[in-house]
C-alpha cells in the first residue's frame, strides 16, 4: 500500500523529468555543452528526481509492476 509521501515522491520524480524535457526540448548536444544555464538546471533536476527516489518506501519498491 502507498502511503502520501510515496505519492509526493513519484510526483516530484514526474515533474523533475518533464522539466529536464522542456529544458532540452529542441537543444543539440553541442548548444547543450555551449549553455551551462541549461547544464545546471538540467543538473538540478536530476538532484531533485535522486532525492525523490530515495524518498519512496522499501514497500512501494516492491510492488507488483502490471
Amino acid at each position: 500500500m502507498q502511503n502520501n509521501r510515496d505519492i509526493a515522491s513519484v510526483w516530484d520524480m514526474v515533474q523533475a523529468i518533464r522539466r529536464i524535457q522542456e529544458f532540452t526540448t529542441d537543444v543539440n548536444y553541442s548548444e547543450y555543452l555551449e549553455n551551462i544555464l541549461i547544464q545546471s538546471a538540467v543538473e538540478r533536476q536530476f538532484e531533485i528526481l535522486g532525492e525523490a527516489a530515495r524518498r519512496i518506501s522499501l514497500e512501494f519498491q516492491q510492488l507488483p509492476n502490471y
